[in-house]
């Protein structure tokens, strides 16, 4: 008869491992003792963090943790999208950057098909007036203001996600989760002990403890000490697919009261920097290649960018891309960065934590640990990382940018998946590449759904459409059918006057955020 975990260690904090500290707690309903050991003086990664919408319902509605709640201990803003800046040819001089927005949530539909199909035939016959993104989403010309997606009461008025420091989201979950019984240790592991059948039976710290345990959670970043040294499982490294293996990142002071709800995507040369705004400050990081520029140089521009001096402090960071071949392997399970590292063009770190542990409890074992659970598990780990890769690569071989070696190469030297190539041709023939979803609401609301079709339709449509890359035609329903293009110019229309209104009543992220963490309103405090 197979005999139930009773004792978890997980190896390292950061967000990954108080991330999972406090889900297995709930999820086990604080009936498995777990203890999780992290070192003082090994730095965590992230210099603000950037997420996707789904965090609130899948992770801390899962906790039972309101938003306004832990917002407020994390430095919490809002990000409705993402802006991708100057990722088509260098404009001219004169000219102002070129940027797209790839903004959350559902586009509207019109007799079931989706707003963008009509755009097109208004592209391809000369007819549209503007941009895919400002005529099919109200929330473009909002985002171009800057403006807050609640209004001064707290209610909502765009679909979002979240910026915050990832540090404080680490101290805030430990917190709530040695409040309920998760058992925290400082110190360094050093080594592990492996039984005869190769499973870990106990690791070492620097102060000459030993811990034992039924189930390892390794959550040690890149070192990987558990999955990647003691096991010895391979790397899959996958920077054939993806050139940048490096960073530099650091926090900024706004220099102005301006905080852009949404994160930017900004093209450099061998790479792109983003920017997470949060109040008070923004996180912001290049990066890039070192195969095309040193270190040094790549510093220089960036600092640049920001018009930073040399006493501006510098995380200089190399990483790999790719994942272990297996992320679960014997008794021992890699979470977050131990596991796998996607480049965070579209947010996806944090989104990796909560869906692999979302598998890891629907798949749980006893001590025998099924085979049969272990490989399920990995399979959809696999998936999930695959499918987000090719949608993050995709961003580089459409480009149209070819001022550098290094976005040369992204376009003729990458190594493609045959997935994201038929994605690519069925987008072209004007047919769905993805869920297609019409309401925000419907693509979140089965995570199970969510975790094999990430990214929806609307995805491609407004990366593509915003690397100047369309349908070669329309649905077939749409020519010559005038009452159909009638109903989706009124829907046109509608969204027009909406960015209008909310225009002129939703307050700018900076003032609602002054006004949400200065609680000086009950409304603001309670959304």
């Amino acid at each position: 008869m197979s005999e139930a975990i009773k004792n978890i260690l997980i190896l390292g904090g950061g967000s990954s491992g108080w991330m999972t500290a406090s889900y297995l707690n709930k999820a086990l309903q604080g009936k498995v003792k777990i203890t999780l050991i992290e070192s003082e003086t090994i730095k965590t990664i992230g210099v603000g963090e950037a997420t996707i919408p789904n965090l609130q319902r899948v992770f801390f509605d899962f906790l039972g943790i309101p938003e306004a709640e832990w917002m407020k201990q994390v430095n919490g803003s809002f990000k409705v999208g993402i802006k991708f800046v100057n990722w088509n040819k260098a404009q001219e001089p004169k000219k102002k950057d070129s940027y797209f927005y790839h903004i959350f949530g559902g586009v509207p539909t019109c007799e079931g098909i989706p707003l963008q199909q009509y755009w097109l035939q208004k592209y391809l016959k000369g007819e549209a007036t503007d941009g895919m993104h400002h005529s099919c989403y109200s929330e473009a010309k909002l985002l171009d203001q800057n403006l807050s997606p609640r209004f001064r009461d707290g209610k909502q008025a765009m679909f979002y996600a979240w910026h915050f420091d990832a540090q404080l989201l680490a101290s805030y979950l430990k917190d709530w989760s040695t409040e309920r019984g998760v058992r925290r240790v400082v110190d360094d592991v050093v080594d592990a002990t492996l039984g005869s059948d190769g499973s870990i039976q106990s690791v070492l710290t620097k102060t000459g403890q030993k811990y034992d345990a039924d189930l390892f959670i390794d959550c040690s970043g890149f070192r990987s000490l558990l999955i990647g040294k003691a096991l010895a499982e391979p790397f899959v490294d996958m920077s054939d697919y993806l050139l940048c293996d490096s960073a530099v990142a650091t926090a900024i002071p706004h220099r102005n009261n301006q905080i852009e709800p949404f994160t930017s995507a900004i093209a450099m040369k061998h790479g792109w920097t983003w920017k997470t705004p949060m109040r008070g400050r923004f996180g912001s990081g290049y990066v890039f290649s070192s195969k095309f520029c040193s270190r040094d140089e790549a510093t220089r521009e960036f600092q640049q960018l920001w018009n930073l001096d040399d006493n501006q402090p510098l995380r200089q960071i190399k990483f790999r891309v790719g994942r272990s071949r297996r992320s679960w392997v014997k008794n021992c399970v890699g979470i977050g960065l131990s596991s796998c590292f996607l480049e965070p063009l579209e947010s996806t770190g944090l989104y990796f934590i909560y869906a692999a542990l979302h598998q890891l409890v629907k798949h749980w074992p006893s001590k025998s640990f099924e085979p049969r659970l272990r490989d399920r598990f990995n399979a959809e780990i696999d998936f999930m990382f695959d499918d987000c890769r090719d949608f993050v690569q995709m961003h580089y071989f459409t480009t149209s940018r070819e001022d550098t070696p290094f976005w040369q190469a992204n376009q003729y030297d990458l190594t493609i998946s045959d997935s994201i190539k038929e994605k690519i041709e069925l987008y072209k023939a004007g047919q769905s590449v993805g869920a297609v979803i019409s309401d925000a609401t419907d693509y979140y609301s089965t995570f199970d759904y969510e975790f094999r079709h990430f990214w929806p339709n609307a995805s491609y449509y407004c990366v593509l459409a915003g690397m100047g890359i369309y349908p070669n035609q329309v649905p077939p329903l749409l020519l010559n059918n005038a009452n159909l293009i009638a109903k989706s110019d009124t829907i046109f229309s509608d969204i027009q006057r909406q960015a209008i209104t909310l225009a002129n009543q939703l307050p700018s992220t900076h003032e609602f955020l002054n006004i949400f963490h200065g609680s000086k309103t009950a409304q603001a405090q309670s959304f």
